[in-house]
């Protein structure tokens, strides 16, 4: 028998059901607005909103080795990048690899500490019809790090960020990397370097999505270049929580054998 109007359990089964509809559509919003830089190499051109902050960070543990010489293993963590929303169109950034771990072959592990960068990052456009949204990202490395992976020297780099949002719920993020890189302690030369990068993108569902990619890193005659490729997965674990893991193998003799990854985006406020 089909309860009336006046029925109170009629009125709780509506307010359930308009609850929980709202829940959903409030999942899938978030789903859509969480953007993280992490998995992967390149960046999406988003910036967040001012009063936002991200925290991300994880684990990433690589192999590699060099003709007769010793396997190597390294331990990055917390590879973090703090991020805070400044303007509508503009968000400043701090960025720190860590603590480095070595673990080589027949050797005492050894443990480094990176160094320190500040940024910011300029959202330029929005998409419009071929024309990618678009972004411009400069970051500033300071000498803070342990001597044995410190640049020894103020290090600018930059970036810019293309993003194509393409049929089927797909991405295509597209990043062009320009920098100086110091040579270490005792040397006044740099390296200049080209770090281009695409990354394929697709939604799985409200909450998941997955990534394949291709990055590289030239140099000129200083260092040997990088090439890689990588793979990954992010799901929206909560509302302001994105986890993560990934991939990759390098494609070069510079570039390390394999690496895998974990990690987490929190994005919370900050005002």
């Amino acid at each position: 028998m089909r309860p009336d109007r006046g029925d109170p359990d009629s009125h709780d089964a509506g307010f359930l059901g308009l609850a929980l509809a709202c829940a959903l559509l409030a999942a899938d919003a978030a789903a859509q607005s969480f953007s993280a830089d992490r998995p992967g190499i390149s960046n999406p051109p988003h910036v967040l909103k001012p009063g936002e902050a991200q925290l991300e960070g994880g684990l990433e543990l690589a192999r590699e080795t060099d003709g007769d010489a010793p396997n190597t293993r390294t331990l990055t963590a917390p590879g973090a990048t703090l991020r805070v929303g400044v303007l509508p169109f503009l968000e400043a950034r701090a960025l720190v690899d860590g603590l480095i771990v070595e673990m080589r072959d027949g050797s005492p592990d050894r443990t480094s500490a990176s160094d320190f960068a500040l940024g910011a990052r300029a959202r330029l456009l929005d998409q419009s019809g071929v024309r990618p949204a678009t972004a411009l990202d400069f970051n500033l490395s300071l000498p803070t790090g342990s001597r044995a992976v410190s640049s020894d020297g103020v290090d600018p780099s930059g970036a810019f960020l293309f993003e194509w949002a393409l049929p089927g719920r797909c991405t295509l993020d597209v990043n062009l990397g320009l920098g100086s890189l110091s040579l270490g302690a005792g040397s006044s030369r740099r390296a200049f370097q080209v770090a281009p990068s695409a990354s394929l993108g697709v939604a799985i569902g409200e909450r998941a999505s997955a990534f394949v990619e291709y990055f590289a890193t030239l140099s000129d005659r200083s260092l040997d270049d990088d090439h890689g490729v990588d793979a990954g997965f992010a799901w929206l674990a909560a509302r302001n929580l994105q986890l993560d893991v990934s991939a990759g193998a390098g494609l070069s003799d510079a570039a390390p054998d394999y690496f895998v990854s974990v990690g987490a985006a929190w994005r919370f406020e900050w005002f």
